[in-house]
């Protein structure tokens, strides 16, 4: 399978998060990673707080760049949405297989949260 992006081939790695273990694939070259169906969904739920959250993802012009899926035979084109934890990640999802393109920085940009948000999200939540 080849990168959406770059075109470089996908290597399989694990991901070890607390008690998930996901083999995912993610490309060499610009760190993009490609998780099937289900496979991102206990990683995106952990938050981990930090004094100031640094986003290294790609610009939103390069977001924004239409990409075919990668396992699909006809490697259709998929669609984009904003992730409901960090409005600056665009990701992109194919509706054929539900797979799901992370670029590079993406992930830890959904699990990273500033202890400012943190905080402001747990009043939330208890009110």
């Amino acid at each position: 399978m080849d990168c959406p992006r770059c075109q470089t081939t996908l290597e399989t790695q694990p991901i070890v998060e607390r008690n998930d273990r996901i083999i995912v694939d993610k490309c060499p070259s610009c760190q993009g990673i490609w998780f099937d169906k289900n496979e991102l969904t206990p990683l995106e739920n952990i938050s981990e707080p930090v004094l100031i959250e640094w986003r290294k993802i790609p610009s939103e012009y390069d977001q924004l760049t239409a990409l075919n899926c990668p396992f699909c035979p006809e490697h259709p084109m998929m669609k984009k949405a904003e992730h409901p934890r960090d409005e600056k990640v665009i990701y992109d999802y194919c509706e054929s297989c539900s797979g799901i393109w992370l670029d590079g920085g993406e992930l830890e940009a959904i699990q990273k949260e500033s202890w400012v948000s943190a905080i402001a999200n747990l009043f939330r939540k208890l009110h």
